[in-house]
């Protein structure tokens, strides 16, 4: 495959000079997988869109992939970043650059499908302020996983749900996948490290309508989980959990409304709708 395949500067949003979506990626050696994934992107029917890749010091060549995209491409933002600071603080960092009214997170390693992305606008437009792509959803699908990546999966999931309570409002806590206004973002402290940003939209952001979307995780094709690699993921991952619960205890105001409490509320505008 040549470096840049015509079907990647085949977006007709190439000269929108105000996105509407700006689409978040973290990266770290992604080489193989960040030219497929952004032909796939390319391919959606999708409101005028940007796509912000943090990358986390790359050696593969993902960084000379993406000069060389985004010099062709106006709608590929590339933000270098030397040294690993962990997906949380990348995946804020691209938020704080986005432009669009809403924003999507995905992983880079095309484990998550562009073609949900139609859908999980559609869910924004509609009126949702965040959207949580869920693979437990009916026709969803976790895919072929291995025995130890399943129990680490499910281990991380209990663990949420046990501390915290905000969690509990979706079927997949932990996804990685998903989408919200801009506007009802708050930003996170910048010492903050992990790799689940979904945990603090859930305790602390204004997000009043909440909807979930099935989709069919997809098995790893080139490359690595850096995850499963770095078992210093299970002491951080627990950091993030206790940081999430201290922070959705703390109430969180609302515009036009008296202080709610990060922890999930009774009533139509805290349940989740499944699409």
């Amino acid at each position: 495959m040549p470096v840049i395949d015509g079907l990647v500067m085949s977006s007709p949003y190439d000269v929108a000079s105000e996105p509407r979506l700006s689409i978040v990626l973290g990266t770290l050696n992604e080489h193989e997988n960040l030219p497929v994934l952004l032909e796939q992107i390319a391919r959606q029917r999708l409101p005028p869109f940007e796509v912000i890749v943090v990358d986390d010091g790359s050696t593969d060549g993902t960084r000379e992939f993406l000069r060389t995209a985004a010099a062709q491409s106006p709608w590929l933002h590339p933000i270098f970043h030397d040294g690993q600071q962990t997906l949380t603080p990348a995946q804020c960092q691209g938020i704080a650059e986005a432009r669009g009214e809403f924003v999507l997170i995905m992983d880079a390693d095309l484990q998550h499908p562009p073609d949900s992305i139609p859908t999980m606008v559609a869910e924004l437009e509609a009126g949702g302020d965040l959207v949580v792509a869920t693979r437990y959803g009916r026709g969803g699908s976790v895919g072929r996983r291995s025995i130890f990546r399943a129990a680490l999966s499910r281990g991380a999931e209990a663990v949420v749900r046990a501390f915290v309570p905000a969690a509990r409002r979706v079927s997949d806590p932990v996804s990685g996948f998903f989408a919200f206004r801009r506007a009802i973002f708050r930003p996170l402290d910048a010492r903050y490290r992990g790799y689940k940003l979904i945990l603090f939209l859930l305790v602390s952001c204004r997000a009043r309508r909440v909807v979930e979307v099935p989709y069919r995780f997809r098995a790893r094709k080139n490359g690595s989980s850096k995850i499963i690699q770095d078992l210093e993921f299970v002491r951080t991952f627990l950091r993030e959990v206790h940081r999430a619960r201290r922070l959705g205890a703390r109430p969180v105001r609302v515009p036009g409304n008296p202080p709610v409490s990060g922890r999930p509320v009774r009533g139509d505008t805290a349940g989740i709708l499944m699409r």
